[in-house]
């Protein structure tokens, strides 16, 4: 496309209609695949970014829940993007992504990353100077056009499908470059799995699932499914549900994610 003890920090982010991930094996050819795209700089798509919006997401992990927002403001050609998960009044996660748009998506110029008992960090993505630097890791990664951090990449994966649903077909791919604030960055590849009826709410809803190809065995592992309106249903990384819808008002929220209603300051209608 998502961390929920205090003294268990959560796992990095994977996640539009929605998009919903969900663990996945990985299969060698896929293996191969994306070890394949990561031998070149990935491709450039077109792009339709979702209007403003805030979606409101259950969170969980093991036996924890607690409540997490995603709040995506585009303007003037500028963009922010931050996810604010707690458990009981804690906060356990804060990112923040922010930076400009083009006729490419979403372009990162700083991303911040804060877990549950540990320091933020973060990665400035440089573009003038050709390099993105993090503020733990004395690394350097190469920029490149189309890159995208660890919270970005929800948007932009959501923004590529609406505008070349083409590349929903079943066995297309989309590939990105993404980096997080630790100093790690790879190359992530989504193939379509093709169509799929997913339940929201107890009301069917027609998606195409987008299914992430791991790379490594412990590597984030997921799938999205895309429907007509923007950013991940839910996410998960080995096995364990990361985020998904908050259930408050099932009938009236299942309703307006399908419409993909926002108000015009970019809250989701209670």
């Amino acid at each position: 496309m998502p961390p929920l003890a205090q003294a268990t920090p959560p796992p990095e982010p994977a996640a539009s209609g929605p998009l919903r991930a969900e663990a996945a094996a990985a299969a060698p050819a896929a293996s191969a695949a994306a070890g394949e795209a990561e031998g070149a700089p990935p491709p450039l798509y077109a792009t339709q970014l979702p209007p403003p919006l805030t979606l409101r997401y259950e969170l969980r992990r093991g036996r924890l829940t607690g409540s997490g927002d995603l709040h995506w403001r585009p303007e003037a050609g500028r963009y922010s993007l931050r996810l604010e998960g707690s458990v009981m009044g804690l906060s356990v996660l804060t990112q923040d992504s922010r930076g400009t748009l083009d006729a490419h998506g979403v372009v990162p110029e700083r991303f911040t990353d804060q877990r549950a008992r540990r320091p933020m960090v973060a990665a400035n993505f440089e573009r003038e100077g050709g390099r993105i630097r993090f503020s733990g890791p004395s690394n350097e990664v190469p920029w490149q056009p189309g890159v995208q951090d660890r919270l970005s990449w929800m948007v932009q994966l959501a923004a590529v499908a609406q505008a070349e649903p083409q590349r929903l077909a079943a066995g297309e791919r989309i590939v990105m470059m993404v980096v997080g604030a630790r100093g790690d960055a790879s190359t992530w590849a989504f193939r379509s799995a093709g169509p799929e009826i997913l339940t929201l709410f107890t009301a069917p809803l027609e998606t195409v699932h987008l299914l992430r190809e791991p790379r490594h065995p412990y590597d984030t592992r997921g799938g999205l499914a895309r429907s007509g309106a923007p950013p991940p249903a839910s996410a998960r990384r080995d096995g364990q549900r990361r985020r998904r819808p908050a259930r408050t008002a099932p009938a009236r929220t299942a309703a307006l994610r399908r419409a993909g209603a926002v108000t015009p300051s970019g809250a989701a209608r209670p």
